[in-house]
């Protein structure tokens, strides 16, 4: 129903009276292999800014001619769109999972990061759609940590554990005592 709405108000002039519903069916076909496919980072920076230029380009097409082939001009917009998943999936996909960029534990290299406590099985809201992506999966091996720290925490490890020793140490000290 919001489909038929829309294309009367987008597609006003004589147009194939399919050409809605194909424009419709085809970024869905987008929208699905973007949520399944699209898990790098360049995949997220490179496949949604050029479906936008395709899509932006054919309805130039469309507004700018009144009585166009519209219907034929899908076709060379639904191969550019077939170039651009394959070259998604070959040239920026494969190298990324090469990478090891996503694991089991993050799917996403790029993912948003609220700033209020989320419970982890819950879905998050629709309007979570619009934050824009600000942080970046970093795989625990890959992070770098300075030497001196590790250091330092293992020194302070050692010391407590030290304290600890002590402090068991005399407390079965005064229990003898009693």
């Amino acid at each position: 129903a919001c489909q038929a709405t829309w294309g009367s108000v987008f597609y006003f002039k004589s147009v194939p009276e399919n050409l809605p519903i194909w424009i419709f069916a085809s970024l869905l076909v987008y929208e699905y292999f973007s949520l399944i496919y699209v898990r790098s980072a360049l995949s997220a920076y490179f496949f949604p800014r050029y479906t936008m230029l395709l899509f932006v380009g054919y309805h130039i097409y469309f507004y700018s001619v009144p009585y166009g082939f519209f219907d034929v001009a899908m076709i060379p917009f639904d191969l550019l769109m077939c170039h651009n998943m394959i070259f998604t999936i070959l040239a920026l996909e494969v190298p990324a999972s090469a990478r090891g960029s996503m694991s089991l534990e993050c799917p996403r290299e790029v993912y948003n990061l609220v700033s209020w406590s989320e419970w982890t099985a819950s879905l998050p809201g629709e309007w979570t759609i619009f934050l824009p992506l600000n942080s970046r999966y970093i795989p625990l091996h890959d992070r770098h940590q300075e030497d001196e720290d590790i250091e330092n925490d293992i020194d302070e490890d050692v010391n407590d554990d030290n304290e600890r020793d002590d402090d068991s140490n005399d407390s079965t000290e005064e229990q003898n005592l009693v």
